[in-house]
């Protein structure tokens, strides 16, 4: 497939996703799915300005726009992620230890999502922010990214999660672990993306089909991720107050 056809093709996804996250955001009927979609589309869209950006194709400056909307919806994002990861474990291990940290993380979610919602009703703010990135993005010159570029792109993101993988297994941080899941996903959104563009690219690039590839990646970036929701869920109990069987329920969330 000629650069110039993959150029155009990213122009199209990269506006679909600004429209997803758009759509994301003005979701009424569950905010908290809301702002998960929300989240996922910006990291995907992310990810591909990353693989298109080079020095005739500046994209940091829509890629800062979006970085500073996901760290704005993550705290949100976060208090969802302690209910639903200490309700997993109640429904897996039942018992009454986990109802008071249910009822705990809920009040403070509710709390994090109301002054969100007063800061800015119905994300009308984010959503400009979004606006504004599409537009930027449409005048951007897709369609002079080269195949050489987005190759070289790839194999920056393959030693990105070599090296964050190496600093992971070296030291129990939780940074460290969050780095890599990070770069593992956006490893996989590359691939994903790719072989939605130029399937053919990505199996020049790496020797194998970048579908199993990337769903090898989901799976790493799954297991690491439901590990960084424990050691977050671990850490919000152990400051807990008052809190009975505490040590029973830090070893079951583990």
């Amino acid at each position: 497939m000629p650069s110039t056809v993959i150029g155009a093709a990213a122009r199209q996804l990269v506006q679909e996703e600004c429209l997803a996250i758009a759509n994301a955001l003005a979701m009424r009927s569950d905010i908290h799915v809301g702002v998960h979609s929300a989240r996922k589309a910006i990291r995907r869209l992310r990810a591909v300005l990353a693989l298109f950006a080079t020095d005739e194709q500046p994209l940091q400056r829509s890629d800062r726009a979006l970085q500073r909307l996901g760290r704005g919806l993550s705290a949100l994002r976060d208090a969802h992620v302690l209910v639903d990861t200490a309700q997993s474990l109640q429904a897996g291990a039942p018992t009454s230890g986990w109802a008071p940290v249910i009822t705990h993380l809920g009040a403070r979610r509710d709390r994090l999502l109301q002054r969100a919602r007063a800061q800015d009703p119905g994300f009308q703010k984010k959503r400009r922010v979004v606006r504004r990135v599409g537009l930027e993005l449409d005048t951007q010159s897709w369609e002079l990214v080269r195949k050489a570029d987005l190759r070289r792109a790839l194999a920056r993101s393959r030693r990105r999660v070599e090296k964050a993988a190496a600093r992971a297994r070296r030291s129990d941080d939780a940074q460290a672990l969050h780095d890599w899941r990070r770069r593992v996903r956006r490893l996989r959104m590359q691939l994903e993306v790719m072989a939605r563009l130029d399937g053919g690219l990505v199996k020049g690039h790496s020797g194998s089909d970048g579908g199993k590839q990337a769903k090898g990646l989901h799976r790493l970036s799954d297991a690491l991720g439901r590990e960084q929701d424990l050691r977050l869920l671990r850490n919000h109990v152990r400051a807990m107050r008052g809190l009975q069987d505490k040590a029973e329920l830090m070893a079951l969330a583990r």
